[in-house]
Formats: structure tokens, C-alpha cells, sequence
């Protein structure tokens, strides 16, 4: 959930942004760990701004 969240402040901000990752916890969560977790994927241009936008 706290990854769709992110996922539409950035959108909401005119960042495109992908949620990867979570369909696979979703089948079995203790791959969790072995992959990583839910992940947030932005453009490589638009990192540095989503950096900033989430940067407490």
C-alpha cells in the first residue's frame, strides 16, 4: 500500500513512476527479503527530482 502511495505522490508531481515487485510478495512474502521488497521505478531523468520530492 505505502508503495501505490509513492508511487501517486510522484505521479501527482509529473513523474512516471512504476510499482515492481509486488505481485511476486503478493504469491509468496517470504521472497521478500530474497528480492528485495516492493520497489518504486522512475525514468533515470527524473531521479534526481524524485529524490528531492520525497527528501523529508
Amino acid at each position: 500500500m505505502e508503495a501505490h502511495l509513492l508511487r501517486a505522490r510522484l505521479e501527482g508531481s509529473g513523474i512516471t513512476s512504476y510499482v515492481r515487485d509486488e505481485n511476486m510478495i503478493a504469491v509468496d512474502w517470504f521472497y521478500s527479503n530474497a528480492i528485495g521488497g516492493v520497489k518504486i521505478d522512475v525514468a533515470d531523468e527524473d531521479y534526481d527530482r524524485a529524490l528531492e520530492l520525497l527528501d523529508p
